[in-house]
C-alpha cells in the first residue's frame, strides 16, 4: 500500500478586500456580541443604584487671642488633634447611633451584622480629609473636607450635617476638658511647691537664728573686700614699677644732658683760648657734635617708648634702631676728624708759649641745658616722693589683708548645712514662681476657651445636597460594555476564520492551486432555502433585540420607580 505525502501552505496575506469579505461573512458574530454586551452594560448601569456624596468643610480658626499673651494649652499638632477628634466621631458607638437613627443601610442590616455594616460605612462611605494649612497663618489654622456618600442624597447630607456637628461639639469639648484638667494640676502642684518652699524657709531662719553674726555670707563679703584690696594692692606695686621705672629714665636723661654740658663747657673753654680761625671751626663742630647728640637722645627715647609697646621685631623698632646707629656712627667719625684735624695742627705749627686762659662764657645753650637739668632734678625728687607715699599706703593695705584673712578663718564651720539650706530654698522659690506662671497661664487660657475666644473649629461650606449621583458612571459602563462585546466578536470572528481552511474566493484559487483560472461558476442554491435562512435569521434578530430592548427597558423602569 503506497502512503500519501501530507504537506501544509502557508496563509496568504490578507489585503482590505479580504477584510470587508471577513466582516460580510461573519457580520453576525460580531453584531451578536457587541448587541448583547450592550443590554448587559446597560441592565447592570440601571441596576447599579445610585450613589450621592454630600461634601462639608470645616474651618480651623486661630485664637482670637494672640499666643504671646495667652499660651494654648494644646500640646498635639493641628493634624494629630485632627485626627484623633476624627476617631473618636468616626467610633463604633457613634456610627450605629447615626445609622439607627437615620435608618441607613436598610438592605444591608437584614443580611449582615451590624459591625460588618459600621465598617463599611466607615471605609467606604465615610471620608475625612487631610487639613490644609492655610498659607500666611499660624499652623494651628487650617481646613478639611468631611463627606459621606449614600444612596439617598436627602440621608447624606444628613449624615453630613451630623457629623460635622459633632467634630465642631468634640472639639469644643476636648479642648475644655485639656484646659481644665491642665488647671487643676497645675494647681495641685503650686500648693505642693508651697509647701515645700514654706517648710525649706522655716529651716534656713531658724538656721540664721542659731548662727547669727557667723553667717558665710559675711565671709563672701570679706572674700569680696579681700580681693578688692588685694587689687589694689597690685595696682600699687604696678605704679610703684612704672615710677621707678620713669625715675630711671629721668636719671639716664640727667646723666646725658650732663655730659652735654660738659662737653658744651669744654667747648667754650676751647674755644675761648683758641685763635679766631680756629674758634669758627671749633664752633661749627660743636654745634655738630651738639645737634648729633640732641638726636641720638631723642631716637634714644623713643626707642625705649617703641620696645614698653612692640616687640623687638617691629618694624618701626628696627627703623628707629638702625636711625641710631648711624647717627652714632656719623658721631664717632666726626670725633675721629676733629681728632686729626687737631693731631695735624699740634704737629704742623711749632710749640708756643701757652696762652692765658681766658674766661668761659655762658652761651644759650649752655643755660637751657642748666635749667632742664633742675627741672629733671625736680621730677626725680617728686618721683622719689611719689615712691614713698605708694610704699606707706602698701603697708596700710597689707595690715587690711591679714585683717581680712583673720575674720575668714573666723567663719563657722557650718558652711555645707547653709549652702545646701540656700540651694533648695531657691530651687523651691524657682520652681514654686515657675509652677505659679505656668498656673496663672493655665487659668487665662481656660477662661479664653471658655468664651470661645481660642482655637475652635467651624463650618465653613455647609453640607451640599448633591443633584447629580457620582457613581456609577453609567455612559462609562454601557461604552465599556459595547467595547467588551466588540472586541469578543472580534475574536470569535478570528477564531472561526482561523479554523476555516475552505477556498472563499478566486483569490484563493490562485494563490493555493497555482493555477489560470479561466471562468467561474457562481454558488446557486434553491431559491426556498435561501428565503428561509433569511427569514430565520431575521427572526432570530428580531427576537433578540426584542428581547434586549425589553430587559433594559425594564432595568431603566426599574431606576426610575426606585429613584427617590
Amino acid at each position: 500500500m503506497q502512503m500519501q505525502e501530507s504537506f501544509e501552505i502557508g496563509r496568504r496575506t490578507m489585503d482590505m478586500e479580504d477584510y470587508v469579505d471577513v466582516l460580510r461573512r461573519h457580520k453576525s458574530w460580531i453584531l451578536g456580541p457587541l448587541f448583547a454586551g450592550i443590554v448587559i452594560a446597560t441592565v447592570v448601569a440601571f441596576l447599579w443604584p445610585d450613589t450621592y456624596v454630600s461634601y462639608a468643610v470645616v474651618r480651623v480658626t486661630a485664637a482670637q487671642v494672640p499666643e504671646r499673651y495667652v499660651q494654648s494649652g494644646l500640646n498635639q499638632m493641628l493634624n494629630e488633634r485632627i485626627s484623633t477628634i476624627e476617631q473618636q466621631v468616626a467610633s463604633r458607638t457613634t456610627l450605629i447611633n447615626i445609622i439607627q437613627t437615620l435608618d441607613l443601610y436598610d438592605r444591608d442590616r437584614r443580611r449582615l451584622p451590624m459591625e460588618d455594616v459600621v465598617d463599611r460605612m466607615k471605609t467606604k462611605d465615610l471620608a475625612f480629609g487631610q487639613v490644609t494649612t492655610i498659607q500666611g497663618l499660624a499652623s494651628r489654622a487650617g481646613t478639611f473636607p468631611v463627606s459621606f456618600k449614600y444612596e439617598d442624597r436627602y440621608k447624606a447630607q444628613k449624615v453630613t450635617k451630623e457629623l460635622v456637628s459633632r467634630l465642631i461639639s468634640e472639639n469644643t469639648r476636648v479642648q475644655l476638658g485639656i484646659t481644665q484638667n491642665t488647671t487643676e494640676f497645675l494647681t495641685e502642684e503650686v500648693a505642693k511647691a508651697k509647701t515645700r518652699l514654706d517648710q525649706i524657709e522655716q529651716s534656713l531662719t531658724t538656721f540664721r537664728m542659731k548662727n547669727a553674726g557667723r553667717l558665710p555670707d559675711e565671709r563672701s563679703m570679706n572674700f569680696s573686700a579681700l580681693q578688692s584690696v588685694e587689687t589694689r594692692i597690685s595696682t600699687m606695686n604696678t605704679g610703684i614699677q612704672r615710677i621707678n621705672q620713669e625715675k630711671l629714665m629721668l636719671e639716664s636723661q640727667i646723666r646725658l644732658q650732663r655730659e652735654q654740658y660738659n662737653q658744651a663747657v669744654a667747648a667754650a673753654a676751647a674755644l675761648s683760648n683758641a685763635p679766631l680761625g680756629e674758634a669758627a671751626k671749633t664752633r661749627v663742630a660743636n654745634e655738630r657734635l651738639i645737634g648729633l647728640e640732641r638726636e641720638i637722645q631723642g631716637g634714644e627715647q623713643m626707642l625705649i617708648q617703641l620696645r614698653e609697646l612692640y616687640k623687638e621685631s617691629y618694624p618701626d623698632v628696627q627703623r628707629v634702631k638702625g636711625n641710631l646707629e648711624n647717627l652714632k656712627r656719623q658721631k664717632a667719625d666726626l670725633a675721629k676728624r676733629e681728632e686729626e684735624e687737631a693731631k695735624a695742627e699740634a704737629a704742623a705749627t711749632p710749640a708756643a708759649k701757652p696762652a692765658p686762659s681766658k674766661p668761659i662764657l655762658q652761651t644759650r645753650d649752655m643755660q637751657a641745658m642748666q635749667i632742664t637739668l633742675r627741672q629733671m632734678e625736680t621730677l626725680v625728687q617728686a618721683k622719689v616722693t611719689e615712691v614713698q607715699d605708694y610704699v606707706a599706703e602698701l603697708a596700710r593695705m597689707n595690715a587690711q589683708v591679714r585683717e581680712f584673712q583673720g575674720r575668714i578663718g573666723s567663719t563657722p564651720m557650718a558652711d555645707q548645712e547653709y549652702l545646701s539650706l540656700s540651694r533648695d530654698y531657691e530651687s523651691a522659690k524657682q520652681e514654686y514662681q515657675q509652677m505659679l506662671a505656668k498656673q496663672s497661664d493655665a487659668k487665662r487660657g481656660q477662661e479664653v476657651e471658655r468664651r470661645n475666644q481660642g482655637e475652635m473649629l467651624e463650618l465653613l461650606d455647609e453640607a451640599s445636597l448633591p443633584n447629580e449621583p457620582t457613581e456609577p458612571k453609567r455612559g462609562v459602563i454601557i461604552g465599556a460594555g459595547a467595547a467588551l462585546g466588540f472586541i469578543l466578536g472580534v475574536i470569535l470572528v478570528g477564531g472561526r476564520e482561523m479554523k476555516d481552511t475552505t477556498l472563499k474566493n478566486l483569490k484563493d484559487v490562485r494563490a493555493y492551486t497555482q493555477l489560470t483560472v479561466l471562468g467561474s461558476i457562481p454558488l446557486l442554491e434553491e431559491d426556498l432555502v435561501v428565503k428561509r435562512r433569511k427569514r430565520l435569521t431575521l427572526l432570530a434578530w428580531s427576537t433578540a433585540i426584542l428581547i434586549g430592548a425589553v430587559v433594559m427597558g425594564g432595568s431603566f423602569y426599574y431606576y426610575i420607580a426606585t429613584r427617590p
